[in-house]
C-alpha cells in the first residue's frame, strides 16, 4: 500500500506514512513525492485518482480527487454554466478538493487559446469563489 517514492531529497517520515495509512486504509498504488515544504502521495481509491498532502509531522494539509464533468453536482455545474467562462474557454480538468476543518469545494481548470489557463473555484452550493476556503 505504501507504493513507491519518486526522486526524494529526504526519507518520507514514518509519521507521514502512518497518517496516510490511517486516513486512507483502502488506498492502492501510493506514490510519494517530496515537495520540500510537504509530502504528496498520489493514489487510487474506489477506482478514482487522488492526491493528498501532509507536512513533516504527518498533519494532513488537504486532498483532491479527479472527477469527470458528469460527476459535478448539479449546483456546481449550473454555477459554471452561468459563468463567463463557458463561451470561449474550454474546461479541461475537474477536481473535488478537501481541506482540514471538513471543507470541500470544486476546482475546474479552464483554458483558452492554448496559452491562457485559469482555475475556477466553486463551493458546494455552486457559487464561484475567489479561491479555496481558508483552512484556519
Amino acid at each position: 500500500m505504501l507504493g513507491q517514492a519518486k526522486a526524494q531529497f529526504r526519507k518520507i517520515p514514518g509519521e507521514v506514512t502512518d497518517a496516510f495509512r490511517k486516513q486512507y486504509p483502502n488506498a492502492n498504488g501510493a506514490s510519494w513525492t517530496d515537495k520540500l515544504s510537504y509530502f504528496q502521495v498520489d493514489f487510487k481509491l474506489d477506482s478514482g485518482g487522488y492526491l493528498a498532502k501532509y507536512d513533516k509531522t504527518g498533519a494532513w494539509k488537504g486532498s483532491e480527487r479527479t472527477i469527470n464533468a458528469d460527476q459535478l453536482p448539479a449546483q456546481v455545474k449550473d454555477g459554471y454554466d452561468k459563468s463567463i467562462y463557458t463561451d470561449t474557454w474550454k474546461a479541461e480538468e475537474y477536481k473535488v478538493m478537501y481541506s482540514p476543518g471538513n471543507k470541500m469545494w470544486y476546482r475546474i481548470l479552464v483554458k483558452k487559446g492554448g496559452i491562457q489557463r485559469k482555475y475556477l473555484y466553486f463551493n458546494e452550493s455552486g457559487k464561484m469563489t475567489d479561491g479555496p476556503p481558508a483552512t484556519k
